[in-house]
């Protein structure tokens, strides 16, 4: 789970699908915002923190998109 090139690129493309100040588009914001911490982070303790924030805010995603359509 350290790659997340094709991941972070899909979320640009769909908060700029739905726009920046949308609830969809904040979760795509957080979650490029926890990948990147993820990825830069040294501190195992963190990781687990910022993997298990990473899959809560998937979740939450999921369910929004869900609900968009």
């Amino acid at each position: 789970m350290t790659d997340f090139t094709e991941t972070r690129s899909m979320l640009k493309k769909l908060a700029m699908a739905h726009g920046a100040e949308t609830a969809i588009g904040r979760a795509c914001h957080n979650l490029l915002e926890m990948t990147e911490s993820y990825s830069k982070s040294q501190d195992a303790d963190q990781q687990i923190q910022l993997k298990a924030n990473i899959e809560r805010e998937k979740a939450r995603l999921n369910d929004l998109i869900s609900q968009a359509h």
